[in-house]
């Protein structure tokens, strides 16, 4: 399928300006940071080595600001809005202006992908950790492809979904699974184990030596799990996309 890039851009002008007409949107990234910001300010400021307990509260309220962002934002931010648009009908009128099904997802995807990273990297001095503290090329790496996989999930909702009503519906058990993963990794170590194997699982690794302000590892088995739910939600994405259409 030959993609427009004309159209992609005239998509993405679009979306821009409905973002801005309407910051409800906005809500989970801005609620993220600002939640981070006022917990800092109320948290006391543990570290490691205090009490002898392995924790921090900055790599806490890091964590925190980013599996909300990343699940929450990123599944919410692209589910909805197409639910939206198919209930209202006016992707109809994209479809019939020659728009295709791939121009327009990529136009979309773009200034989410752009405002999830963008909210990732300010969550970092936002909860009072240090740039130097924290591997950034591997922390952008993971964030960013855990950031895209949400989004492809959100999608996959979205064109499932025949209104807003189902499309959160859909979602709810989706965003408590993925939020509640770095608990559930807590109560047993074969279900740990399990977890290690979603994108949500190696996005908890992460956080987890953040927490404790520890260094991140860098492993074979969190880049295959990575890649592997990206091309598993890309797949399921275009199987559902090409079973139900974008307007049905």
């Amino acid at each position: 399928m030959k993609l427009s890039l004309r159209k992609i851009h005239a998509v993405l002008q679009l979306k821009i300006k409905l973002m801005l007409s309407n910051m409800s949107i906005l809500f989970t990234p801005i609620f993220a940071i600002g939640f981070v910001i006022i917990m800092g300010n109320l948290m006391p400021d543990v570290d490691v080595g205090d009490a002898g307990v392995p924790f921090s509260t900055s790599g806490f309220l890091l964590s925190f600001g980013l599996i909300f962002n990343i699940a929450i934002g990123g599944i919410s931010m692209s589910s909805s809005p197409i639910a939206e648009e198919k209930e209202k009908h006016t992707l109809r009128v994209l479809m019939t202006s020659s728009v295709k099904g791939g121009e327009y997802f990529i136009g979309s995807m773009l200034p989410l992908l752009v405002i999830l990273v963008t909210t990732n990297i300010l969550l970092i001095p936002a909860s009072g950790v240090s740039f130097g503290e924290i591997p950034v090329l591997t922390f952008l790496i993971i964030t960013t492809l855990s950031s895209l996989i949400s989004i492809l999930i959100g999608y996959i909702i979205g064109v499932y979904a025949k209104n807003q009503a189902q499309a959160t519906l859909v979602s709810t058990p989706i965003l408590i699974v993925l939020t509640s993963t770095p608990v559930l990794k807590m109560f047993n170590d074969d279900l740990a184990e399990i977890l290690n194997y979603t994108y949500g699982g190696v996005l908890a690794n992460l956080a987890e030596t953040l927490s404790a302000s520890s260094e991140y590892q860098w492993n074979i088995t969190d880049t295959s799990v990575l890649f592997a739910w990206l091309l598993v939600t890309l797949g399921l994405f275009i199987y559902v996309y090409k079973k139900n259409g974008l307007d049905h």
